[in-house]
């Protein structure tokens, strides 16, 4: 994989990360090539993978554009992964981030892909971590991913990213309203953007009173995406955080890896036990008295204990 990566290679990244999102064998193969590449390489810096979540409608989209934009200006090459929902007929994607991102086709510099999350219980893609891997390997220098931004659901996002980059809008209540999303506590900066409309900085202020009460200060920056206030500063804390926090990044890529391929082994377990009526059967000899819940959960889990 080309450190300088030109349109085609471009397009064959692309075509990669389409086989890891399909998971087996042949995406096996493409995660194993990546890593020979990357301990083959020469030491280097890790890319600094940035989650960026939040509810619907804050301007996450947006804001990662402009991010995206100032990076170049610096230039650092950046790629952008856009998780969406999935559609439950064809399992792609729904709302195509790459339509509210600016792709910029003729920059070889910036790469951005959606993915879809195929039932992924934390609204993280599954394949979002291996897409990390393909990433790292041809040469980025940071990695945006761009979550569905779904309450408790996006809290896996904190097991890939090397940091988490929460943000709000200025109407989007006030600090109690955005603890109870619980992505606070996962956050290690916080972003209230749309910050040329009424209440941005009144909204920053309210959440900065709530996250005094934390052990650990949270920095909270206004932005807008629309006329880039407040960006560059926004880039240039979060690459200051950011740089003590890559020297682990791949191994911390490599553990969602295991996570999401542990997590949908299980589901694959479950939906066949379901099918075959082995489910119905254990919840049978739990009401029945037959077998503990534990135990039934273990037989379930196929570990071959019995309690």
């Amino acid at each position: 994989m080309s450190a300088q990566p030109d349109h085609t290679a471009r397009r064959a990244l692309a075509q990669s990360i389409s086989v890891v999102e399909r998971g087996g064998a042949p995406a096996d193969a493409l995660i194993a090539s990546a890593l020979e590449h990357l301990r083959q390489a020469p030491p280097g810096a890790q890319p600094l993978v940035i989650g960026i979540t939040g509810a619907p409608g804050v301007g996450k989209s947006s804001l990662v554009s402009a991010l995206s934009d100032q990076a170049r200006t610096q230039e650092l090459r950046v790629a952008v992964l856009a998780v969406d929902p999935s559609s439950a007929a064809t399992g792609g994607a729904l709302l195509g981030d790459r339509v509210r991102i600016d792709e910029r086709p003729d920059d070889a510099g910036r790469f951005v892909r959606s993915l879809a999350t195929r039932g992924s219980g934390r609204a993280l893609a599954r394949a979002a971590a291996a897409a990390s891997l393909l990433l790292e390997a041809a040469g980025f220098s940071l990695v945006f991913v761009e979550t569905v931004g779904a309450g408790q659901a996006d809290l896996g996002i904190a097991r890939l990213a090397d940091l988490v980059v929460l943000v709000e809008g200025p109407e989007g209540g006030d600090e109690v309203q955005a603890m109870k999303a619980g992505l606070l506590e996962a956050a290690d900066l916080v972003v209230v953007n749309k910050g040329d409309r009424p209440g941005a900085d009144a909204a920053a202020e309210r959440l900065r009173s709530g996250l005094a009460l934390g052990a650990t200060p949270v920095p909270v920056l206004v932005t807008s995406a629309l006329d880039a206030r407040g960006v560059p500063e926004l880039l240039q804390q979060i690459i200051a955080m950011g740089a003590s926090r890559t020297a682990d990044g791949r191994i911390r890529r490599i553990a969602a890896h295991l996570v999401a391929r542990a997590e949908g082994r299980l589901a694959e377990r479950i939906a066949t036990a379901d099918g075959d009526g082995t489910l119905a059967t254990l919840a049978r000899s739990v009401s029945e008295g037959e077998m503990p819940l534990t135990g039934a959960a273990e037989t379930l889990l196929g570990d071959g204990r019995s309690a």
